[in-house]
């Protein structure tokens, strides 16, 4: 029996580096596969454009001379995703599970103001049902990342973690999008089951829904 919308959802995951965005995205996706939900999830930036590979290529090596470069590919590369992926999930009434998005511009790149990132996304790009913001402190979230072995990026190191999270709560308090902050520093099961259960409760109470086939 399948779950079917009468519309599109989209969700975030969002967080500092090393909080579980990715093993989060992908672990919801499936619980929502398996109750009968037609679930994706994208992540960015892609792995799609010449942007996105210039993004790697800076986060690694710092090869831009200025910050805000920085946003103009993240925003490149967010309309190609915006346009190839995002939308047409959304127009097929699928939950879109986004691993990062245009949140993540805005508390990363402190060049600035968080108000003038979101609108310039904002005017392409769809905004999401719920923004889930992982709310793990920046020395538990470089104990994480120190584990993978594979390098540091430019932002991964606790002070720039302290400051990034400052900018998400900041945003989940001031901005007119829709926050919900997970606070639990559980295992990954725990995280998962608390971030379903509300995007279950949202979907049924906003009767979202709309029959079983």
């Amino acid at each position: 029996m399948k779950h079917c919308l009468n519309r599109g959802i989209l969700v975030a995951i969002e967080g500092i580096d090393g909080v579980g965005k990715t093993t989060q995205s992908i672990r919801i996706v499936e619980r929502l596969t398996a109750l009968s939900f037609n679930a994706v999830r994208f992540f960015e930036p892609t792995n799609e454009t010449q942007e996105a590979q210039q993004i790697r290529r800076t986060l690694e090596h710092g090869s831009l001379t200025k910050p805000t470069d920085l946003v103009d590919l993240f925003l490149a590369d967010r309309r190609h995703d915006v346009e190839n992926h995002i939308m047409p999930a959304l127009r097929e009434k699928k939950i879109v599970v986004m691993d990062r998005y245009f949140l993540s511009t805005a508390a990363y790149q402190s060049d600035r103001p968080w108000q003038e990132i979101l609108e310039m996304n904002r005017e392409f790009a769809p905004e999401p049902d719920i923004n889930f913001i992982i709310n793990w402190p920046a020395d538990i979230a470089m104990t994480l990342i120190e584990k993978r072995d594979n390098g540091l990026s430019t932002f991964e190191n606790e002070t720039a973690l302290i400051n990034i999270r400052g900018r998400y709560l900041e945003m989940a308090r001031e901005d007119s999008g829709t926050y919900v902050v997970v606070e639990k520093i559980a295992d990954e099961e725990d995280v998962c089951d608390e971030i379903l259960d509300i995007l279950l409760k949202y979907l049924h109470e906003n009767k979202l829904v709309q029959y079983d086939v």
